[in-house]
């Protein structure tokens, strides 16, 4: 008995119609997934944006500092004359700023400080330039000259400005103020003359010629 034209025309494309439901469904179940994934990338929390904003200010400080330079640092001006009982004697203005070194006459006593050395309780030696020096006095920063004179001499050296010494100071702080470098200065005084000297020599003629023997 043949069957009805309908449930033929079904049992023959089933196939077709199950394939075509299920790309259907894969398409529906696609959808939503894209939009819960749309809903949880927009939904940000509103404090996780300010860290953010924080971070990228505090990277991007330390590039702007390197155009525009510190304003903290260029807003502190210069700083204001010592009042402690101090007289700077000398300065050693080094390439290197924390090799910079000075003599500072602290009440009786004269001493060469470096760069970050203690000068007394809460006063540290901050920097060194050829006319003054800074200290850091309990988290401040002072300045301390040279003392004014009447008559004033310039050092010779390139990295070094010393003004006279007060007439003052007794001879035991005046040995005292002998420096390393007037040792090293006279140290290679020293070697320079011997290197003159052999070179002298070594360009003295030397003759060598046999002296003529008389016949008899």
């Amino acid at each position: 008995m043949p069957l009805p034209a309908y449930p033929r025309w079904l049992y023959r494309h089933a196939p077709t119609l199950l394939g075509l439901a299920l790309v259907i469904a894969m398409c529906i179940n696609l959808g939503w997934q894209s939009i819960d994934w749309i809903r949880l990338t927009q939904a940000v929390p509103k404090g996780s944006e300010e860290p953010a904003q924080a971070s990228g200010e505090n990277t991007l400080d330390p590039q702007l500092s390197k155009v525009f330079g510190n304003s903290s640092a260029a807003s502190q001006g210069p700083a204001p004359s010592t009042s402690l009982n101090l007289t700077l004697l000398g300065s050693f203005v080094n390439p290197d700023p924390q090799l910079s070194s000075a003599i500072i006459l602290n009440g009786s006593t004269a001493q060469r400080y470096q760069v970050g050395s203690e000068i007394s309780s809460g006063v540290t030696l901050h920097s060194v330039a050829m006319t003054q020096v800074e200290l850091m006095r309990n988290g401040r920063r002072e300045s301390l000259s040279f003392p004014v004179a009447k008559s004033s001499a310039f050092s010779p050296t390139e990295n070094s400005y010393t003004p006279p010494v007060e007439e003052s100071l007794t001879p035991e702080q005046l040995e005292l103020l002998e420096s390393d470098d007037l040792k090293q200065l006279r140290q290679r005084m020293r070697d320079l003359q011997q290197q003159m000297q052999g070179a002298t020599v070594e360009t003295q003629p030397v003759d060598t010629s046999e002296p003529a023997t008389e016949s008899q």
